[in-house]
Formats: structure tokens, sequence, C-alpha cells
């Protein structure tokens, strides 16, 4: 019997066992199936043959946009590699066309139960299908930050002997040496266990870190979005009537949080003064954007608004957002494929300009997600309203989730003077 089949096997007993055992024995059942991958061989030297790799990214897609210069380092690393990508359902459509790998598969991490037990299974399910005949010899996990878990279970599930990431405790350079127990599932999960030093800031430079701190090479620094030849030519259609002597400008009205989100009211203030220049605005986007887009569209004069939401595959958009010749919006995954096609970009964060001094490497918004080596102007409020001030620090400062709140102090003055800003750099 080969090993994924003993692998099955086991598993299938495993997960029967551990339904029916307290939470206290969970440390237990880990060994035994630590010993149980040690034993089928999977941590072994792979002698020869084509190396797999695995690259584990669970979250959404501003962050596998800015891991997407990660992915090209690592193929450039393994040239001869067979790579495999795990995302979101949501990112799959934007890395399918990634020329670093071999291989893109989706696994809904969101849905997955909080049960510990639980979620071991569904993800060992996953591993079972796709992984176990495979033998990995490098799992990667890139994410940096909490609530990692499925994907450094994923990693060490897979079978891969080596497994490389950022645990789910990587605050140790910025809040002071954390508790054994706090990091122990961490160190069982991987066999490299990366803390970032303090000087390391932003997210792109921390999966580039990932890298070097196991001695790969680090050759070029860039993000990239990737669509085929018939998103670019669908672009091209849609913008085909906007006029030559006009600049583009790709409006992002979305966010991941309402508290992301500049009030759309205060925004047509400032728009209504831009649009006196020789622009016209662009809005690609969801159904969520839909509501802002028509009421910009709305209030603003006949022909100055091309309303694309709903009109785009994701692979779409980013083809037109690379027509672009300005962003001018939220923080956002729309933002990220902005900078990472070059596009100038002014960007607009709720995080106040005086906390951008404590741990940034832990809380600053606009430091660990900036827009990545393009031109860029960012806007934010001086101050945190008192409401926030008053409760304990929290990553992006702005305590309210629920509405724009410490943003909306940005005023469109503002907005109007860092666009004429940015045209200028």
């Amino acid at each position: 019997m080969q090993a994924h089949e003993q692998l099955n096997r086991f598993f299938g007993k495993f997960f029967h066992e551990m339904r029916k055992a307290a939470p206290s024995t969970l440390g237990k059942f880990l060994a035994r199936a630590e010993d149980e991958f040690c034993r089928q061989g999977y941590r072994e030297e792979i002698s020869s043959g084509v190396e797999n790799i695995l690259i584990v990214r669970l979250d959404v897609i501003g962050d596998m946009i800015l891991t997407s210069g990660f992915i090209r380092e690592v193929r450039k690393n393994f040239p001869q590699a067979r790579i495999t990508l795990v995302c979101s359902p949501l990112v799959h459509p934007i890395v399918e066309l990634c020329p670093y790998v071999d291989e893109v598969l989706a696994f809904k991490a969101k849905t997955l139960d909080r049960n510990f037990s639980r979620m071991m299974e569904t993800i060992a399910l996953f591993c079972k299908k796709n992984f176990w005949q495979k033998h990995f010899s490098i799992a990667f996990a890139p994410q940096w930050g909490s609530d990692n878990v499925p994907g450094l279970m994923m990693c060490w599930l897979s079978g891969a002997r080596e497994r490389i990431g950022f645990g789910n405790y990587p605050y140790e350079s910025w809040l002071g040496k954390l508790q054994s127990h706090e990091t122990a599932l961490d160190n069982f999960l991987l066999t490299k266990n990366i803390v970032t030093p303090r000087s390391v800031v932003s997210e792109v430079e921390k999966s580039f870190y990932l890298l070097e701190a196991v001695g790969l090479k680090v050759n070029q620094t860039h993000t990239e979005i990737w669509f085929g030849e018939a998103d670019f030519q669908r672009a091209r259609e849609l913008l085909k009537n906007i006029p030559s002597t006009n600049k583009k400008v790709l409006l992002g009205l979305g966010a991941g949080f309402p508290s992301r989100k500049y009030p759309v009211k205060k925004f047509l203030v400032a728009l209504k003064e831009l649009v006196k220049k020789n622009l016209t605005f662009v809005i690609v986007g969801g159904k969520s954007e839909l509501e802002d887009a028509n009421f910009v569209e709305k209030n603003l004069p006949s022909g100055k608004v091309l309303n694309l939401v709903g009109q785009t595959t994701l692979c779409e958009t980013e083809a037109v957002i690379s027509q672009m010749d300005f962003y001018l919006g939220n923080d956002s995954g729309v933002m990220h494929m902005a900078a990472a096609a070059q596009v100038p970009v002014l960007t607009i964060y709720r995080e106040a300009a005086d906390k951008e001094n404590f741990l940034p490497g832990a809380f600053s918004e606009c430091q660990r997600f900036p827009p990545w080596q393009t031109k860029s102007v960012i806007l934010r409020p001086e101050h945190q309203l008192e409401e926030c001030a008053r409760r304990p620090p929290i990553y992006g400062w702005c305590h309210v989730g629920d509405r724009p709140h410490c943003i909306a102090q940005v005023s469109p003055q503002e907005i109007i003077d860092g666009f004429e800003k940015l045209e200028a750099l």
C-alpha cells in the first residue's frame, strides 16, 4: 500500500477518535499525526524528481496582490519546481493566469468551523484530495498577522517536509517576548517560524524577508497583476469612448470595512471641483459599490463618469486599471491593483497621522499596506476622534467599525490639493 493510502487510513481512524476525545488531549493527537507523517516518509528529503512547493494564502484580494512579488521570487529560486498556490475562492480569478505557478486551488477558509478538530478534519480532507500523492518538499505560509491557523494547518497537513512562514503570533519583535504557550502551536506546525525585525514594516517587505531569512534570494521587489489578452481587449472596448484628451481617473469608492470608506457625499464635493479638469472618472467594483457609484454618476456632468460597476470580471477590472492615468480613493484591493500597475495613487486612510510612530509594523495601516512602489499621495486625519482616542491601541486606530468615522475628518479640499500634488509628481 502506498504512503498516501496508508495516511488516508490513519486519518480516517484518527478523526473518529479525536471527535470523541477531550480537548486537553489535542496535543497528543497532533503528535500522533506528526509521527505518522514521519513514518510514511513525508518528512524525509526527496532524493530525485521534480520538487513540489506549496504556497498558502487564504485571505483577501489586496493581500494577494501584495504577495505577487513573493510568488515570483519563489519561482526564481526554484525554476524547475512544480508550484501549487492555494487561495480563497474570491481571489482565485486574479491568480489563475499567474505565470509563476503550475496549479491554483481555491479553499474556503471563511466557512471553516472554528472548532479546532473539525477545522483540522476539513483541511485534512482537502489535503487528502490534492496533496498527499505529491510529497511537497516546502510549504510557505506568507500571511503575517493573527488568524492564520487555517493556513498554517494546511501547510502541516500537506505533508511538506519543511514548513516556512509567519506564525499566528508574529508580533514578538513589536510587542515583547511572548509566552511559550502562545507560540507552541506555531512552532509545531512550522519547521521555521520566522519573526520579522522592527525595521521590516510593510507587508510586501515582510514577505520578501521570509525568503531571505531562510537563505533564499530576492532579486526584484515590485508587485504584479495578471490578466489575459481577452481581458485587455474587453477593457479597450469599455474605455474607447473616453476622449483622448482626458486623463482617466479610477475612483475607488469601496473598501473592506465601512470605517475605511471616505463618505461619498464629501467625496462628491471634491469631485465637483476636480471634474473641471480634463478628467474622466472610471468606477469599477461589485454590488457593494453600486449605490455609491450611481450617486456619483448622477451628480456629476454627463460624460464625465464611466460607471463599470458590476460589468467586469476581476481580470477585466485589472485590465481596465492598467489603462488608468490615476487612482483616487480608499485603501482597498483595487488601490493595490493600481499600484501594482504603476498607476499614480491618491489614497485616503482612516489612521491618524500622529500615531504613525507607535509600533507601525503592528498597528499602522498606511505603513503596513501602503501603495507599493508607485507615485503616491496619502491623506489621513491628523488625530483620532475623541471616541477612539480614549480607547486602547488598535490596528488602524479607528474603533468604530460600522461607518466612516475618523476618516471623515479629511476634507474635500485636502483631496483637491492632494490630487493636484499627485499630478505634479
